[in-house]
């Protein structure tokens, strides 16, 4: 047994990022050197949102992590029979109503598309006992002593650490304790709150699942049945694909205002919808969407927000992970992947460190840094670009309105780029960045 105390370690957030965090820290057997609690604001670990797409980078490190089978066992069925997918999307040109495709987009490599209630379900499930859960613990505060660090809850209790982990999401509280240290702010300030706000990336999405039986009824062969699908057209496109083994249908539009990127956002971020406050926007297009749209129920609207570029993720005894760190748009489908990385990364780089029998915790917070942000960083600017092209913005566009006849070959040129543009969630391993992660270390 080691002689040195145990490392205290505060996950702060119980969403994908934290959990996974947890599983790595389990999966490392790492009890006899950590003492990890999670703590999350909500009184139940649930997950808002519908579906959630895991891509070959964050399928590497999940399968890394023992959940391979279990994550098999609730894929969607695949239309050709195939265990692991590779159609990741067909894309439809479908802002009139004849819509048609104009581009398929095959990944090389293990890909699959679940309710997050699901992938939330297989994390908890691999979670170690020594892993402790606090719910209805909403962080408000920390202060770092030379001993420890002192968290603040909004239920009036305290606790201590030695290292703690935001993976709090887009409004981190401990991004913003962190930013505020940095620039030597008060943390309980307004400009700190200003500092480490999030920007409205000037598109909203309204969420929402449909039972398959429904669109069945109605639409027989609808591919969304079984295809996960890009539905496009100009400053709008719709995400769809089957989720909880092919029962639901996950239902994303998007509608963008690109004048308002990067401004503060007025009014609620996440509020119930009505189908009247966004169908008319689909008017004109093609059937497919139509049928879809109008069977939407329990809609939400989202405000897509982003986190301004940060200098660093990581402090010696503060870690951001997921996004508390670099929250982005969605059109890279890689939210969530880039926090799975971030929790294998730091989990490994701490496992090292302890084995090693350092505690000189400042060596993984600078290896971290090091390889997470500049990854992260290009997932950020490259899904900022896709949702560009999915929505007939891209450069050589702008003379595009809605419904327009786009001719063959400027739709070849657009599918190529958006090609090469989802090469970042695919075409490099995470073991390689991890071990550069650890060379360093």
């Amino acid at each position: 047994m080691s002689a040195s105390p145990k490392l205290r370690l505060a996950i702060v957030g119980g969403g994908i990022g934290g959990l996974t965090l947890a599983v790595a820290l389990s999966h490392l057997r790492l009890d006899e050197f950590l003492h990890v609690d999670i703590y999350e604001s909500a009184v139940k670990l649930t997950q808002v949102g519908a579906g959630i797409g895991v891509f070959p980078r964050a399928w590497e490190v999940l399968k890394d992590l023992g959940m391979a089978a279990d994550l098999e066992a609730r894929m969607a069925p695949s239309p050709l029979g195939i265990p692991k997918p590779k159609l990741a999307f067909s894309f439809r040109k479908s802002d009139e109503r004849n819509g048609f495709p104009f581009f398929d987009l095959i990944i090389p490599g293990e890909y699959a598309t679940y309710h997050r209630a699901d992938l939330q379900e297989i994390l908890l499930n691999h979670i170690s006992s020594f892993v402790q859960s606090h719910l209805n613990h909403r962080l408000v505060n920390y202060n770092e002593s030379k001993e420890e660090i002192e968290l603040e809850f909004k239920n009036g209790e305290t606790a201590s650490c030695d290292m703690i982990v935001g993976a709090d999401g887009i409004n981190s509280v401990v991004r913003k304790v962190f930013l505020a240290r940095i620039h030597g702010l008060d943390s309980s300030s307004e400009e700190a709150a200003t500092n480490s706000a999030p920007v409205w990336s000037g598109t909203s999405v309204y969420r929402g699942l449909v039972d398959s039986e429904i669109i069945k009824r109605e639409l027989p062969n609808h591919s969304a049945l079984t295809t996960p699908l890009m539905y496009c057209g100009k400053n709008k496109h719709i995400v769809t694909y089957p989720v909880s083994q092919g029962r639901l249908i996950n239902i994303v539009p998007f509608v963008s205002e690109l004048e308002k990127e990067g401004s503060a956002l007025r009014g609620p971020a996440i509020e119930e919808a009505n189908l009247q406050d966004f169908v008319h926007l689909f008017a004109g297009w093609e059937d497919e969407v139509q049928c879809l749209i109008k069977n939407m129920n329990k809609v939400s609207r989202w405000a897509v927000q982003t986190v301004n570029p940060l200098d660093t993720h990581a402090t010696e005894r503060v870690i951001l992970l997921g996004d508390a760190a670099h929250a982005m748009t969605p059109h890279l489908g890689s939210g969530a992947g880039q926090a799975i990385e971030d929790a294998h990364v730091f989990a490994n780089l701490l496992d090292r460190l302890l084995r090693q029998g350092s505690r000189d915790i400042h060596r993984v917070s600078n290896a971290y840094t090091a390889i997470r942000r500049p990854i992260a960083r290009s997932f950020v600017v490259g899904s900022r670009d896709q949702g560009i092209r999915y929505e007939f913005n891209a450069p050589g566009f702008e003379d595009i309105q809605e419904g327009d006849a786009i001719p063959p070959d400027r739709l070849r040129k657009l599918g190529k780029s958006i090609e090469e543009g989802w090469e970042l969630p695919w075409k490099h391993s995470v073991r390689d960045d991890l071990q550069r992660a650890l060379d360093i270390l």
